[in-house]
């Protein structure tokens, strides 16, 4: 009979999950290369409301979510 250590029972990750701080870069790094390469996308002051933006707001909010009801 052989024994499994815990490495070998976890689950493991999606492609997605795996790689997610490299989705996180590109993301940025497209959004920031968007603003430096086609400045018409930049101004866009219609998501926001005072000084908060709507996107930003929502996107806190859902990554709060979850943890919430634990």
């Amino acid at each position: 009979m052989t024994t499994q250590t815990s490495a070998t029972c976890a689950p493991r990750l999606s492609f997605v999950n795996r790689f997610l701080t490299l989705w996180i870069f590109l993301a940025m790094g497209i959004g920031v290369g968007l603003g430096y390469f086609v400045p018409q996308v930049a101004p866009r002051h219609k998501l926001s409301v005072g000084t908060t933006s709507i996107p930003i707001a929502i996107g806190l909010i859902l990554m709060m979510y979850p943890p919430l009801p634990k």
